[in-house]
């Protein structure tokens, strides 16, 4: 395990960008359990979710407790550590993360298989400049991107180079609550951020944030897809064996990711004290984060356009080559 640590922990920390709600949020498990629940014999009425706090959760939350059904139930994973862990440790059978991850601990050995994607872009270039409503206005300055090497820092780089700016353009890199901090106090103007922490900052310097880059336009633009960002994957050997579990769980899901996106203000309210921010961040949050379910062969060849581009620009942010076919559930 600690070679597999050694190896991941790098990409897992560049990737944290994907999952907003571990900054400024509670530690508290959102259930604790008194002992670990072992997927090989863990009843099959229960579907456990390993999950940090993302925008994904989101989802997660009203299938658990909306439908106050026995059958789904979350633990959390703070750190590297702890995922890793949980994974080896069978804990769940079921864990989110940013696709980049998953397909990092596969290409290690880990028997993950990605079930769906479910978050696509939610992340933002913003300057507090007024006058910065462009990459071309960003010359000679710096940018503060939560993360080397990962995918905010390749994506950034990528569409500073696909308009010239490559070497016009400085990029500087820190922990995201560092960055805000820095934003809010104006010692620096210019930032890579996602939601919802965006929004919580729109809260804090009172809406003085102007939006340069939309990754997910962006990425549109230029492939005329989605950007995948995060996804949940499976135990490979739990899903053979659990087909019609894995079924259940991808419907449910599926459903509550619609009624996430009909309904967010009543969702929302069962989030606010999951997440430990503020229900005004969230819901301002919302019309900028992308929720869309997509299962993993109808997401595949947006994954796979995706992978591409950090193999070209970081072979390490997903273990050094392309994953398998079966990386995608179902193949």
């Amino acid at each position: 395990m600690k070679s597999i640590l050694r190896h991941v922990t790098r990409v897992f920390v560049s990737s944290l960008v994907a999952f907003t709600f571990l900054v400024g949020c509670s530690t508290n498990t959102i259930h604790k359990q008194t002992e670990p629940a072992n997927a090989s014999s863990e009843a099959t009425s229960t579907i456990t979710l390993f999950t940090p706090k993302a925008p994904s959760l989101i989802p997660a939350l009203y299938m658990e407790q909306k439908e106050a059904s026995p059958m789904f139930k979350i633990t959390k994973w703070d750190t590297i550590e702890q995922l890793l862990a949980g994974i080896q440790n069978k804990e769940a059978p079921l864990f989110a993360a940013p696709i980049n991850v998953g397909a990092n601990l596969y290409a290690k050995g880990m028997p993950v298989q990605l079930l769906h994607v479910n978050t696509w872009g939610s992340m933002y270039m913003i300057s507090l400049d007024p006058a910065v409503n462009d990459l071309s206005k960003l010359e000679n300055e710096t940018v503060y991107i939560p993360g080397q090497s990962g995918p905010p820092d390749i994506l950034t780089k990528y569409l500073l180079e696909k308009k010239g700016q490559g070497d016009k353009v400085n990029l500087a890199y820190g922990a995201i609550p560092d960055i805000m901090q820095q934003l809010a106090a104006g010692t620096i103007k210019h930032a890579v951020l996602p939601e919802p922490v965006l929004s919580g900052l729109r809260l804090q310097v009172k809406g003085k944030v102007n939006e340069v880059v939309d990754y997910q336009k962006a990425w549109q633009e230029s492939f005329g897809e989605d950007l995948p960002q995060t996804g949940v994957f499976a135990n490979r050997e739990w899903a053979r064996a659990h087909p019609d579990e894995v079924a259940r769980f991808q419907k449910s899901y599926e459903k509550a990711v619609q009624k996430t996106n009909e309904q967010p203000i009543e969702i929302l309210k069962l989030a606010a004290d999951a997440f430990g921010m503020p229900e005004a961040a969230l819901i301002q949050a919302m019309p900028k984060i992308t929720l869309i379910y997509k299962d993993a062969q109808a997401a595949k060849p947006e994954v796979e356009r995706y992978f591409k581009l950090l193999l070209q620009f970081a072979p390490d942010s997903i273990g050094g080559s392309l994953p398998n076919a079966d990386f995608y559930y179902g193949s």
